[in-house]
């Protein structure tokens, strides 16, 4: 299976003379937040748990946007949503991604989040990506600046979320223990993992006359409903590693990446 990554066009809209209490930044997104799951109800879909991970990635775009001088889904590095959530928010394993943008100006800093989601609402795309069925959870960041109010809506299909650090140097000769929070709606025992390992021609015997070719199975021990851990072993040594997850047989490309040493 492959990632689906989801960006729509950035939305640019004045606002003026819109009244609204004085609110904080936090309370803003979330009401974002809050706003884009009335509109998800209304249209029969779940709403959105709302994901803290997700929304400070969401608002370091929003901060690089205005510090930068630009306005788009590319930042100043050429990265789009995927790649920084690699990045920065590598813990997070998902099997889709999307984005969207605003940006307002009003010289008395007057917002409202109603007026931003009516917008997102109204534009097809950005619509699309409120209303995505695929989804499951979302983070907001929002920065305001002499004016300037610039909007990040970040959604995932969220899989898992690491829970251990990787250590900075993994070694070959020992088992890596990894634990997860499983995050989707899908019933855990339908959860897969697999290990990517560096030699891809090498073949893995699953079953009788059952072979894997460059990756292993892995197994996943379930702590409770929502937690899980990995005991992961390096056959082919030092090399690049890569733990993935999927359903019934099938494992998304995006993963964990584990370097061993």
């Amino acid at each position: 299976m492959k990632i689906k990554q989801l960006l729509t066009i950035a939305l640019l809209l004045i606002i003026t003379g819109l009244g609204a209490r004085q609110i904080t930044i936090t309370e803003f997104e979330s009401l974002i937040w809050r706003f884009s799951n009335i509109e998800r109800v209304k249209n029969g879909l779940p709403a959105l748990l709302y994901d803290d991970g997700l929304a400070s990635l969401s608002r370091l775009h929003s901060k690089n946007m205005l510090n930068l001088r630009f306005f788009d889904h590319k930042d100043d590095k050429g990265n789009y949503v995927n790649e920084r959530k690699m990045l920065y928010y590598p813990e997070l394993v998902v099997s889709s991604i999307g984005e969207n943008l605003a940006r307002f100006y009003n010289t008395d800093e007057i917002f409202t989040p109603e007026e931003i989601v009516t917008g997102w609402m109204n534009s097809p795309l950005h619509r699309e990506n409120i209303l995505n069925d695929n989804f499951t959870h979302m983070g907001v960041g929002v920065v305001n600046h002499k004016g300037f109010l610039l909007a990040t809506q970040t959604f995932a299909n969220a899989l898992v979320k690491r829970t251990t650090p990787l250590p900075k140097k993994i070694k070959h000769s020992k088992k890596l223990k990894l634990e997860f929070e499983y995050m989707s709606p899908i019933e855990p025992e339908k959860l897969m993992a697999s290990l990517k390992v560096p030699n891809r021609e090498l073949r893995f015997q699953v079953a009788k006359n059952t072979f894997t070719v460059g990756s292993m199975p892995a197994q996943l021990n379930w702590i409770d409903a929502k937690h899980l851990y990995v005991e992961l072993y390096f056959p082919c040594g030092k090399g690049d590693y890569e733990l993935s997850f999927g359903y019934g047989g099938g494992f998304y490309e995006q993963g964990v990446l584990l370097k061993v040493k």
